[in-house]
């Protein structure tokens, strides 16, 4: 009597992790919907005559679960009238069917066996770290960077004025500080601070000025004489 109360015993204990094995997969059904054939399906007899043959509208349940393996499924019940509701449901895959345990009142399982007809990986919104929601007030509070003053440009756009320079005739040798730059008309960059200008043209005397550039547009005109002739 002892041995058959232990033998059943054991068998109560086995039979929950027996039953957790046999459906190792949780499926949440999200939704459920009719979709019908818009072809419908083709039934041939072998009894011959006109009846023998037909054609008939076929409307199929398809239910779309996500299952506990990382992965969602489109599920199509093999028995047209099997539909399964939302909610949370014990299953397992064999092959390419999955079969899900409906439960009833007793406790057992009616198996709804499926076709998968599609499968995704389930799609996971990554929320914020703790600390990235931290330091979003602060990188929302950032303005954008005003436009650098004229102190913040380099010193070579700062410390230069332009030089417009002409001559009469035209086409004259411009020279700042002794060094060539160009031919008249010309606009030449220049430091600021004390420039000797000369313009020079072959036939005529040198037009010479030292000027004292502070910054800004300088305006220069070199009226040229005519050399006298050498003795």
């Amino acid at each position: 009597m002892k041995k058959v109360l232990g033998l059943l015993l054991l068998t109560f204990a086995v039979q929950p992790l027996l039953a957790k094995e046999n459906w190792p997969l949780t499926v949440t059904v999200l939704s459920t919907k009719n979709i019908e054939d818009e072809h419908g399906s083709f039934h041939l007899s072998w009894g011959g005559g006109s009846g023998g043959s037909s054609w008939s509208h076929r409307v199929h349940e398809d239910d779309f679960v996500e299952a506990s393996d990382g992965n969602s499924y489109d599920l199509q019940p093999k028995n047209p009238k099997d539909m399964l509701l939302p909610g949370t449901y014990k299953a397992k895959i064999e092959k390419r069917d999955i079969k899900v345990c409906e439960p009833k009142d007793n406790g057992n399982c009616r198996e709804v066996k499926c076709w998968i007809v599609g499968a995704v990986p389930t799609a996971r919104i990554v929320e914020p770290s703790h600390r990235t929601a931290e330091l979003a007030p602060t990188s929302a509070a950032v303005a954008p960077s005003p436009a650098p003053s004229t102190s913040a440009l380099p010193l070579a756009a700062t410390q230069q004025a332009v030089l417009n320079i002409e001559s009469t005739p035209s086409g004259a040798d411009i020279e700042i500080d002794g060094a060539f730059v160009g031919n008249t008309p010309s606009t030449v960059n220049a430091g600021l601070g004390s420039h000797k200008i000369a313009v020079k043209k072959e036939g005529f005397a040198d037009w010479t000025k030292t000027i004292n550039v502070t910054g800004g547009t300088v305006q220069l005109n070199a009226e040229m004489k005519h050399e006298p002739p050498k003795q």
